[in-house]
């Protein structure tokens, strides 16, 4: 009898019990709840704002820290890049029909149950109507920006990723067709500029030879959601992944000087500080500005943050490579998921906010722990009813 509940006990763990992230790079997991948490609280104070008065102060501050999606992308670009160049190196070829198998099994089936959950949960406009298939599709970031468009507007990013995937063993296959690592550095640079380009381009063309200047929503909806302006953050991380898996071991080396890390650590600080200056974005910068901020300088800044991170011993690499944030981290894709809805059905609950007699300050930071506690546990739930279950399938599909 003691055994059997011991069995029961033992199966039950292992059913309720995280299939956690791979750990190879442990520092970038507390790095991806950072960028959670900052994704988070930017929409937290988007949406209740809108309902309760938060102090002036505290809403500017919070809307600079805009680039915690571009974190998202550039630790995207170098994961997938890693895995792609390290199957070429190993096995002689990409292996896609596996790869593509594997990102169906992690990412789909929680988006799908998600998107459908809350398309049949509201009553959808027109637009909604008509964007759904799109949606389904992954190309939300061709379709709009708003609530009244999209059931899922979020979804723009998990979007773009999706469509990265889709491309990015032939852009490995491109690159490893090159005879010189110096080539395939300069390819993912040139392409890194590229998107730069194209965002300049598209400001040119009505700032300087339009009828009319931009306007700000109209820029952001230009510029901000569609691949082949933003792709140039997921190509940075690809370019990360290419020059630690070739030039780690040197780069350590090199790293170990102190001059050599505030050679890094200055750009990168400096362009911190620029970013959450009042000329960025979230203050309301120009539409000119934003073409830089909104991938260029954000990969200046995190690309030579990650390499001391990847490489220098620190106060803040032993932290953020706490067990917790591996456990934290691979519920980030459930939380990125579920955290609008969890944020809207706290700022329809307004009355009872302002009943709380906080401050506008104090209301926001319990806010922001009420919203991630529950899309936490929310997270959890699909981690375990759909994730689990999903990879478990994917590793006797796809190996």
């Amino acid at each position: 009898m003691t055994s059997a509940i011991a069995r029961l006990g033992a199966r039950c763990r292992r059913v309720l019990a995280l299939d956690l992230l791979d750990n190879r790079f442990p520092a970038l997991h507390g790095l991806r709840f950072v960028a959670i948490v900052t994704v988070v609280q930017y929409h937290l104070t988007a949406t209740l704002g809108r309902h309760v008065e938060l102090a002036p102060e505290l809403v500017a501050t919070s809307l600079r820290v805009f680039f915690g999606m571009d974190l998202f992308f550039i630790l995207s670009g170098f994961l997938i890049g890693t895995i792609l160049i390290r199957t070429r190196e190993r096995h002689g070829t990409q292996q896609v029909g596996r790869f593509y198998l594997r990102r169906i099994f992690r990412t789909f089936p929680p988006y799908y149950l998600v998107l459908t959950g809350l398309a049949l949960w509201h009553t959808l406009t027109p637009e909604q109507l008509h964007n759904l298939p799109y949606e389904y599709a992954y190309l939300t970031n061709f379709r709009g920006s708003t609530s009244q468009e999209l059931v899922m507007g979020w979804g723009w990013s998990l979007a773009l990723e999706e469509q990265f995937y889709l491309l990015a063993p032939l852009l490995v296959w491109g690159l490893l067709r090159l005879r010189t690592d110096r080539a395939r550095i300069a390819v993912l640079v040139a392409l890194c500029g590229l998107g730069l380009v194209i965002r300049l381009a598209i400001w040119a063309s009505r700032d300087v030879f339009g009828d009319s200047p931009w306007g700000s929503v109209e820029y952001t909806r230009a510029v901000y959601f569609s691949t082949y302006t933003r792709f140039d953050t997921l190509i940075c991380g690809v370019l990360l992944a290419l020059i630690e898996l070739r030039f780690g071991e040197r780069i350590g080396r090199w790293l170990e000087h102190p001059f050599h890390r505030a050679l890094l650590a200055l750009p990168a600080m400096t362009l911190l500080w620029l970013l959450l200056s009042t000329s960025s974005p979230g203050a309301g910068g120009s539409t000119l500005s934003r073409a830089f901020y909104w991938g260029t300088a954000t990969c200046l800044m995190y690309l030579p943050a990650l390499l001391l991170l990847l490489h220098v011993p620190s106060a803040i690499g032993r932290f953020l490579s706490r067990p917790v944030f591996r456990r934290l981290a691979t519920l980030g894709y459930g939380v990125y998921l579920i955290h609008i809805p969890v944020i809207e059905a706290l700022a329809g609950a307004r009355d009872a906010l302002v009943a709380t007699g906080l401050s506008p300050t104090a209301m926001w930071l319990v806010s922001l722990v009420v919203v991630m506690l529950v899309s936490l546990a929310v997270s959890y739930l699909l981690h375990v009813v759909v994730e689990k279950p999903s990879l478990w399938l994917r590793d006797r599909v796809a190996g």
